[in-house]
């Protein structure tokens, strides 16, 4: 159902009270204007703001308008609406600074039951908005969604148009093959964004071309930044520069094909997300951000801490907020860091905000069609939720292990770069340094090249990493119980191993002796 097909539906069935959420409130003006004039009678469409005051709209041409009475405050608004003799729909625009007043919500509140059954309706337009539970009987809420690749297609074709027949039309170039994949570029961003893309496009090549799709993916990192929720991050690591994790790194690359056109059209979901446990340093989100950089896409980074405002319902507006920005960047990877403390089904004393938050996020994981692919990490699986790990929300959970003599050479490898080592020394190096986790591997080696440069900044010898290990004191000498716990986890078939083997024999092992 569009958005103007849920007004008329909400109109016509006598609704008194609509909230159209939105950034967007040219589009929102442009489909009640539509929705007013295909209703039967006709009825005026009025608008208000604390900035203009009350406004007659005109249903055919915006540069009808006429302000009626200007900079009234809200009450006075609200009186004009009940003193109008027939129906009539008023808009009220931003009203919120206003709307947290007693006095202004108890006026609503009697103006909207003034409304009910007499044709009259009242839309609030704006942002998110918590409705108070006095209102919430005589106020509908409907989201004004985000115009689809088809409709920015048309309107980017109306904009070329339009500036085509202007004074600089002979200076420009479109190419036309470019617009459809620059409307799929700019998918997630309103028309004003959109149309900000095409002029920046216009003033700094003169075209719209391939370039344009570039001014549209950093736009989109912008979206990002203004909103606080979320960090973007550049794909700057490839799994390449993953040591070990064979199995995971398997499991990504036979995904990665499943959100091409070709894959859709053959009915194949799409991946939602992978659950990565494990000890810390064991490479779990360096392996998220080479996910992002394989499947070329940009990497999202959600911070749980600051969904949680003080504010009644502003903990779960700022969660809705991050995960549409995520569905606006879309494609891209969404990473949430040791999601066992952000998210959690038994809150403290906060009045059941982080329950209701967790309930928020886990719906959204279960019904989400965006192209967003969740990678959640935790270090303490005694931690996680049933309810996060249950199939249909996430598609998989790996154990991340500390890596074995293979994978440590392999990382070793990795870390050295040009520094190279003959393959019986890093082998040597590999069985000394068991039980190290990759970061700390890493920074074995780092300080290996310290003592090397210090010491006539010479090349950096096997001897000196092996000292280097040495000095280490790996975690997994004080986190023992923690890493026992994970590989009986993974025993359990409630995750598959990240390296070792293959998936394949894995799965194999787990079901020999069974009688079919």
């Amino acid at each position: 159902m569009n958005i103007t097909t849920a007004l008329l539906s909400c109109l016509k069935a006598r609704q008194p009270g609509i909230h159209l959420r939105t950034l967007e409130e040219e589009r929102a003006l442009e489909a009640l204007r539509q929705t007013v004039a295909a209703m039967r009678p006709a009825r005026p469409l009025w608008s208000w703001s604390m900035a203009t005051g009350i406004t007659n709209l005109s249903l055919e041409n915006e540069e009808d308008d006429r302000v009626t009475e200007p900079q009234v405050p809200l009450d006075v608004a609200l009186q004009a609406f009940v003193k109008e003799a027939g129906p009539v729909v008023l808009l009220l625009l931003d009203p919120w600074d206003a709307l947290q007043a007693a006095f202004f919500q108890r006026a609503l509140r009697e103006t909207l039951q003034h409304g009910r059954g007499k044709g009259k309706a009242i839309v609030l337009v704006g942002r998110d908005w918590k409705v108070p539970g006095e209102l919430a009987d005589d106020i509908h809420v409907l989201d004004l969604p985000l115009p689809r690749a088809s409709e920015l297609e048309e309107f980017i074709r109306s904009l070329c148009v339009l500036y085509k027949s202007s004074p600089i039309g002979d200076k420009i170039e479109i190419d036309e093959a470019s617009i459809p994949p620059l409307a799929r570029a700019c998918t997630g961003l309103t028309r004003d964004e959109t149309k900000s893309i095409v002029a920046l496009s216009l003033v700094a090549h003169k075209a719209i071309g391939p370039k344009a799709v570039a001014l549209a993916i950093r736009e989109k990192s912008q979206i990002v930044k203004r909103t606080g929720m979320l960090e973007y991050e550049e794909a700057r690591h490839s799994l390449a520069d993953v040591g070990g994790l064979r199995n995971l790194k398997s499991w990504l690359l036979k995904r990665g094909k499943l959100f091409s056109p070709e894959a859709k059209a053959r009915g194949i979901r799409a991946t939602k997300g992978a659950i990565f446990v494990g000890p810390p340093g064991t490479g779990k989100t360096l392996c998220a951000r080479a996910i992002a950089a394989a499947w070329q896409r940009p990497l999202v980074k959600l911070d749980a801490g600051k969904l949680f405002g003080s504010l009644v319902g502003e903990s779960e507006s700022n969660l809705r907020m991050a995960l549409r920005t995520a569905e606006a960047v879309a494609p891209c990877v969404l990473l949430i860091d040791e999601i066992e403390k952000g998210f959690s089904q038994s809150g403290g004393n906060d009045g059941g905000t982080t329950q209701r938050v967790f309930g928020a996020f886990l719906s959204w994981m279960q019904d989400k069609t965006a192209d967003v692919f969740v990678v959640a990490t935790a270090n303490d699986i005694d931690k996680l939720d049933s309810a996060l790990v249950r199939k249909g929300r996430f598609d998989e959970i790996f154990a991340v292990d500390l890596p074995d003599e293979k994978a440590r050479e392999e990382i070793l490898r990795i870390h050295l770069g040009s520094d190279e080592f003959e393959p019986v020394a890093l082998t040597t190096l590999a069985q000394q340094c068991n039980g190290f986790t990759g970061a700390e591997l890493e920074a074995a080696v780092q300080d290996a090249r310290i003592d090397a440069f210090n010491d006539g900044d010479r090349a950096v010898t096997p001897a000196d990493v092996g000292e280097a290990i040495h000095r280490t004191v790996p975690q997994s000498k004080t986190m023992g119980a923690q890493i026992e716990a994970l590989r009986q986890f993974c025993k359990s078939g409630r995750a598959r191993p990240a390296d070792g083997g293959t998936i394949e024999s894995d799965a194999k092992k787990q079901t020999a002796g069974i009688e079919l």
